[in-house]
């Protein structure tokens, strides 16, 4: 058994905020891996300090304790320049109560943002018919990375060989890659 003294500061302070919340939420290891994604033995090891405690593990478990990641780790900072705090209002479900949250999140180096000018570049995408319906164009944008930083997307921004504008489509809809000129994976999707 290692010594509680000898565990790195950001695993002792994981073990110190766990506690309190883990008193407060009453969740149990199992059910708060699952809720992360984890085995329960893959988060058994961050608190125990069998696995280095790094930045993405500090902020995703940071954001389920719902603490300011520099609480695990005081060097957060210096670890993960592209680290930002935003406020979270509402929840997905619960709109009805406005919460007073914060999250942090990695602001990828490799993103970039694309205009969005009308919705005639929205090709079979779901948000098409709620824009149509509102009789006017649109403007926005849309947050894009080359596809292999981002491999989740459900949407791609596309420019077609012999074309100039870009157009976005479900990932399952994109046209034939002998016919793609660009293709960018898209993070998310902002109208004004």
């Amino acid at each position: 058994m290692v010594n509680k003294e000898d565990l790195p500061v950001n695993v002792r302070n994981l073990r110190r905020i766990w506690e309190i919340k883990k008193g407060v939420r009453g969740f149990i290891q199992a059910d708060a891996a699952a809720d992360l994604g984890w085995t329960q033995g893959g988060l058994s090891h961050y608190l125990n300090g069998q696995t280095p405690l790094k930045g993405p593990a500090v902020i995703k478990l940071a954001n389920y304790l719902n603490v300011d990641p520099a609480e695990i780790d005081p060097a957060i900072e210096a670890n993960l320049p592209n680290v930002r705090k935003v406020s979270i209002s509402y929840t997905s479900d619960d709109g009805a109560n406005k919460q007073y949250k914060t999250m942090y999140i990695r602001d990828d180096i490799e993103s970039f943002y694309v205009e969005i000018v009308g919705d005639r570049h929205l090709e079979n995408h779901p948000d098409v018919v709620l824009i149509n319906s509102l009789e006017k164009s649109i403007t926005g944008f849309a947050v894009c990375c080359l596809p292999e930083f981002y491999k989740e997307n459900s949407l791609v921004a596309v420019r077609l060989k012999k074309e100039k504008i870009l157009r976005f489509y479900l990932k399952a809809e994109t046209p034939p890659e002998s016919s793609i000129a660009t293709l960018w994976a898209v993070i998310s999707m902002n109208y004004q």
